[in-house]
Parts: C-alpha cells; structure tokens; sequence
C-alpha cells in the first residue's frame, strides 16, 4: 500500500483560496442585495402607496434580466 505524503501547506492555501471565493460570492450577493432594496425604498419613498415587498421582488426581477 503506496501513500503519498501530506502536503498541508498546499492543503491549507487551497482551503484559504476555496474560503476566499465564498466570501466574494457572498460578498457580492449582499451587495446586489442591498442595491436592489435600496431601489425599492426610493420607489416606496416616490409612490408611498406601494408595497416595498412587491417593489424589491420587480427591482430583483430587473437585475436578474441584466445578468442574463
């Protein structure tokens, strides 16, 4: 039975790179996130008769239809 031998640097730099990319994704997330209420809430503050819920759900609608 061949072994190879542990490289935990290696294994670590990966788990720090793998961690890093999360964070960005999430990051980025609550980014989108934010902008997209932020929006809602300048609708709201416009048309106070809307509903901020509905509002959020179009402006997140539109973002996704930009990505695409």
């Amino acid at each position: 039975m061949s072994e190879e031998p542990l490289n935990r640097k290696d294994d670590v730099e990966q788990d720090v790179r793998d961690t890093a990319d999360h964070v960005e994704e999430g990051f980025d997330e609550t980014g989108d996130k934010i902008k997209t209420g932020a929006k809602a809430v300048g609708n709201k503050i416009r048309d106070p008769n809307t509903d901020v819920g509905t509002e959020y759900r179009e402006e997140k609608l539109k973002e996704d239809v930009k990505d695409i």
